[in-house]
């Protein structure tokens, strides 16, 4: 029998049956909101959250836009080598 603080890592380690659970619940959880209030209502609750999650979980906000903005912009140079 697992432990919860052994679940809880688990279950954002892709591969592993707690993700695969927790990918499921997300799901359902997503497709009972869009049965419910409607796709527009229900991704527009799902964009919240992420931006909450962004606010609350990445420690350093500039970093992580650079490094995600640094992933769109590559120099064009280097495609065709």
């Amino acid at each position: 029998m697992m432990d919860l603080k052994s679940f809880f890592s688990q279950m954002l380690t892709p591969g592993t049956g707690a993700c695969a659970l927790f990918g499921a619940v997300v799901g359902i959880i997503f497709a009972v909101l869009c049965l419910t209030i409607g796709v527009g209502k229900a991704l527009l609750i799902g964009i919240f959250c992420l931006i909450g999650a962004f606010i609350g979980g990445v420690k350093d906000k500039k970093a992580f836009v650079r490094r995600i903005v640094s992933l769109f912009s590559r120099d064009e140079s280097d495609r065709y080598e």
